[in-house]
C-alpha cells in the first residue's frame, strides 16, 4: 500500500515538473506570428488624385496625426523605410502654404541690421530646397527670415538652427536649437531667436522632419 502510495506520489510530482518545464522553456522554441497593421492609414495615390486640394490635405494631416518621433521609433527599420516612402509620397500631393509676413515692426529710428545670411539648397533629389535665410538683429531681438522660401512639403517639419549644418541626421547634426514647426512650405516668414543662443555656435539653418529625423533642406551661413 505505502510502496504504491509512493509510486503514485511520484507520477504526480514528475507530471508537475514536466508541466512547470513546459511553461518555462516552450517560448524558446515555439513561434507566435503576429502582424498587426498600423494604427492610420494614409491615403493611395489614386484616392488624393480624386479629391480636391484642401480635401487632400485634411486627409493627410488625419493620416499623419499619429506619426510623431515616438510612434517611428517603435517600428522596425523596414517598416520605419517603407512608411517614410509611403508618407514622401502623400506629401507631394499636399498643397503649398504659402506665409507672407513683414519683417517685425521695430522702435522709432531703430533698423534691423543684418548678422548672417545663407540660401537654401537641396538636401537630396527627393527632399529640395529654395530661398533665403537671413538673421537680423536689432537691440537684444534677433530675427531669422526667410525669402523667396519653398521646400518640399512633409510631416511635422521643424526650423532648426544647427551646430553641423553638413550633417543629415539626429547624430550628426550635433547641437541645434528648435526654432519652432515650420510654419508654411514656402513664403516669406519670421522666426524669433532668443538673446541667450550664441550664434558662432551654430553653421546655418535646416529644415526638419522630426519624426523620421530627415534633412529636408539646408541653409549654410558660411556660404
Amino acid at each position: 500500500m505505502n510502496k504504491s502510495l509512493k509510486i503514485s506520489g511520484a507520477v504526480i510530482l514528475g507530471l508537475v515538473g514536466i508541466a512547470v518545464a513546459w511553461w518555462l522553456f516552450s517560448p524558446l522554441f515555439i513561434s507566435q506570428s503576429v502582424e498587426e497593421d498600423f494604427p492610420f492609414e494614409l491615403p493611395s495615390q489614386s484616392e488624393l488624385a480624386e479629391m480636391s486640394p484642401d480635401e487632400a490635405e485634411e486627409a493627410i494631416n488625419d493620416a499623419m496625426e499619429g506619426i510623431d518621433e515616438e510612434f517611428v521609433e517603435s517600428l522596425s527599420v523596414e517598416e520605419a523605410q517603407a512608411l517614410e516612402e509611403q508618407v514622401a509620397a502623400a506629401s507631394t500631393m499636399m498643397p503649398d502654404h504659402e506665409m507672407k509676413e513683414e519683417m517685425p515692426e521695430t522702435e522709432a529710428e531703430a533698423e534691423w541690421i543684418l548678422v548672417s545670411e545663407g540660401q537654401f539648397q537641396d538636401a537630396d533629389n527627393a527632399h529640395r530646397g529654395s530661398g533665403d535665410a537671413s538673421i537680423f538683429q536689432q537691440g537684444d531681438q534677433r530675427v531669422l527670415r526667410f525669402e523667396n522660401f519653398k521646400v518640399t512639403n512633409g510631416p511635422d517639419l521643424h526650423v532648426l538652427l544647427v551646430e553641423n549644418i553638413a550633417g543629415s541626421n539626429h547624430d550628426g547634426i550635433g547641437n541645434f536649437v528648435d526654432l519652432g514647426k515650420l510654419k508654411g512650405n514656402m513664403g516669406s516668414q519670421n522666426y524669433e531667436i532668443a538673446a541667450d543662443v550664441d550664434l558662432s555656435q551654430y553653421e546655418g539653418i535646416i529644415i526638419y522632419c522630426m519624426p523620421f529625423h530627415v534633412v529636408f533642406s539646408r541653409a549654410s551661413f558660411g556660404q
